[in-house]
């Protein structure tokens, strides 16, 4: 079974709001998500094992948000709202957070629920692109939970694929999710209770949905393909730095300005759709 690893975890990176070098940062922990920042195109939040971090892209630096040293798991941004965001995993001292709420782009944070037989922990957590209101998050076995009122109360909707990797969610339709997995890209039109695939052998190890509305997946061997609402596939660049991405992210003010976690850990992004790629972290 091929297995995607992230960072190597070190010690734990120093509590502060100081900059630090974004090389360092990701030296010293793993990160579990990837999101458009609230300080422009050049700015990126990440999800990590050590709490929520800004990444200036002009500078290579990296400035911790908040005081939270919690392990952000499950990390999602609303859509056209990067200061509201959801968010899962685990508290700094152990056990589960359940679900989690900032309206200050990480800044403070407030507890909504412990979902479905929790306190959970939602490994893939993504607020709805078609409606902010409705959250889909997945647990260990693969059990989709989702909730229609930004994460109050939850049902469950139905079962994820075998070795998912990443999650994503329609622009239009609020029932309509994808799952990017080691066998491939399914889709899934009644909020997870069956999947259908898009794509099928090669593993896909991350998949977008952008506010253009086009599908965007990194595959195996193949490299960035994009996949419109008719199902055509394209490859906007078949050649990905160091094989694949993960945590792939498109910026809601432009769709071609895009993030992901190269194969070997680093912070990299596009200004041109994926054509081209650009290493975050300066010497």
């Amino acid at each position: 079974m091929l297995r995607f690893a992230l960072l190597a975890l070190a010690a734990s990176p120093a509590i502060g709001q100081e900059a630090i070098p974004l090389r360092d940062l990701l030296d010293a922990t793993h990160v579990h998500g990837i999101a458009g920042g609230t300080g422009g195109l050049d700015s990126v939040t990440l999800a990590s094992h050590h709490g929520l971090w800004s990444v200036d892209l002009a500078t290579g630096t990296a400035t911790r948000i908040g005081t939270s040293a919690d392990d952000f798991m499950g990390y999602s941004v609303v859509s056209g709202d990067a200061g509201q965001a959801f968010a899962s995993g685990h508290p700094a001292m152990g056990g589960n957070i359940g679900i989690i709420r900032t309206d200050d782009g990480g800044a403070t944070w407030t507890h909504v629920s412990d979902g479905l037989d929790g306190p959970v922990d939602f490994h893939n957590l993504e607020v709805s692109r078609a409606d902010p209101a409705v959250i889909y998050g997945i647990i260990h076995d693969g059990t989709v939970q989702r909730s229609a009122d930004s994460g109050v109360t939850w049902e469950v909707s139905g079962q994820a694929p075998g070795e998912l990797i990443d999650i994503a969610t329609s622009y239009t339709d609020s029932d309509t999710i994808y799952a990017a997995t080691e066998a491939g890209l399914f889709v899934s039109p009644d909020k997870g209770a069956t999947w259908q695939g898009v794509t099928a052998g090669a593993p896909v190890t991350s998949v977008d949905v952008g506010a253009d509305g086009l599908l965007r997946a990194a595959e195996l061997g193949r490299g960035l393909l994009s996949i419109d609402a008719k199902g055509t596939v394209s490859v906007l660049s078949p050649e990905l730095p160091d094989g694949y991405l993960l945590f792939l992210a498109s910026t809601h003010a432009d769709p071609h300005r895009l993030s992901a976690l190269s194969a070997k850990g680093q912070l990299i992004f596009s200004d041109d759709g994926g054509a081209t790629w650009t290493n975050a972290a300066t010497d």
